[in-house]
């Protein structure tokens, strides 16, 4: 823990949650069916106490803020260590960036909680924003994030649909009665969160490395490498080569045919 490293990992999701939702829109229709507008809901990072508070600041019940309704915020409340999903502590997955090797230990579980927060001033609005989001989530949608490079650098991360709740307030004063109809939807997200990466020191281990049509992996490496080869094309994997003990006399080897690979390096298993 003495080296510093930051990979953005829960700024990425939360970017990533938010543009699940920033191109909803809401329809306004004649007293004949037909439509008359459409208005593109704003969506902003904000919890529901600060929403309210806004809409209750002004006691003049034509304020801006209000008017402006339907609108959707979203935040995020929970990090919660996922026991189900880990992995081997001491495992170590390399990759290769530019003219080195680069790898980094076992990543660690987490579940982030989101919450998604609907506000329009009568039922039609919210009814309209769910439908055009309850039917994408079954209830997982995943989302393919460039985490972590060279090591992890596409990764689909989970958000899944926990509940749904509704709420209709009135104000009411001498003048006028105000509504505001509310939903509430709660997403768990299951990212991973990562070490630092490190580059392979060639001399320590006594390793050499290439790339091309020979690519040798570093010695040190103790364990079962698995290498997927990928069309650059169609980026789906046609040929997987597997390797022996990389921690021998000499470096092990094999080959490749494409510039895209993965080298997963499984700690404390042995092949042979």
């Amino acid at each position: 823990m003495s080296d510093y490293f930051y990979h953005g990992i829960t700024k990425k999701a939360v970017i990533a949650f938010g543009s699940l939702f920033n191109d909803i829109y809401v329809a306004r229709y004649n007293s004949d069916g037909s439509e008359k507008e459409r208005v593109k809901v704003p969506l902003s990072y904000m919890s529901k106490q600060k929403f309210i508070s806004r809409l209750q600041q002004n006691p003049d019940l034509d304020n801006d803020f209000y008017m402006n309704l339907p609108r959707m915020s979203f935040e995020f409340t929970s990090f919660i260590y996922d026991s189900s999903r880990k992995l081997n502590s001491f495992e170590k997955t390399l990759g290769y960036s530019g003219d080195s090797f680069k790898y980094r230990y076992g990543k660690v579980p987490y579940n982030i909680n989101f919450i998604l927060h609907i506000f329009a001033k009568n039922t039609d609005d919210v009814l309209q924003i769910m439908e055009q989001i309850l039917p994408w989530f079954g209830p997982e949608y995943s989302v393919n994030i460039k985490m972590l490079n060279p090591t992890d650098v596409s990764v689909d991360v989970p958000f899944i649909i926990q509940g749904v709740s509704y709420d209709e307030d009135v104000e009411e004063s001498d003048f006028e009665t105000r509504k505001t109809v509310s939903a509430s939807i709660e997403f768990n997200c299951k990212l991973y969160y990562y070490g630092n990466v490190t580059e392979m020191d060639f001399g320590a281990t006594g390793g050499t490395s290439g790339f091309g049509d020979n690519v040798l992996i570093p010695q040190g490496m103790v364990g079962k490498v698995l290498a997927s080869v990928y069309d650059i094309d169609s980026t789906t994997p046609f040929e997987t080569l597997e390797t022996g003990l990389t921690g021998a006399v000499s470096a092990t080897s094999f080959s490749v045919t494409a510039s895209n690979q993965t080298y997963l390096i499984y700690g404390n298993r042995t092949f042979s």
